[in-house]
């Protein structure tokens, strides 16, 4: 049964990967997984994408800021078995977005995919994406707070 974004984005109170088309994509450019919590109060979350453009990456972020490397987060090859296990993949923590749930449902493309596509998160990947958010040079101070506090 398919869900509304409204109904899922509600039903989010921890850890989660959502996987949904963003609008502020490319057109061609396919769904994408993200990491998705709740921060402070039910109407606001955090959304970090997946990529497996971990080389690209790399290499931006030693030509732009080498620090912003360590906000990289790796995941295992077996940790979800909805990524592609023959490619290694990454939480882009310097990207985190924080967004209240109206400003991601107008994200989310209608026409394309919604779903949640994992809600167990295992406890270091929690920990080890809060840190990298925190650590990031690229990330807002009031984002870092909320993520204190959250801890």
């Amino acid at each position: 049964m398919d869900l509304p974004p409204e109904v899922l984005l509600n039903s989010i109170r921890d850890f989660c990967i959502l996987y949904f088309k963003d609008v502020n994509h490319a057109k061609e450019a396919p769904p994408h997984f993200y990491v998705t919590f709740r921060i402070k109060d039910d109407l606001t979350l955090i959304i970090c994408i997946i990529t497996s453009q971990i080389g690209s990456k790399e290499k931006y972020y030693k030509r732009t800021n080498p620090k912003a490397i360590k906000s990289l987060v790796s995941i295992g090859n077996n940790t979800f078995s909805f990524l592609d296990r023959n490619r290694r993949s990454i939480i882009e923590c310097n990207q985190a977005e924080l967004l209240s749930k109206e400003e991601l449902i107008k994200r989310i493309d209608p026409n394309g995919p919604c779903e949640i596509k994992e809600w167990k998160i295992p406890s270091y990947l929690k920990r080890d994406v809060c840190s990298a958010i925190i650590q990031s040079p690229l990330i807002a101070p009031h984002v870092k707070k909320f993520i204190k506090e959250k801890k």
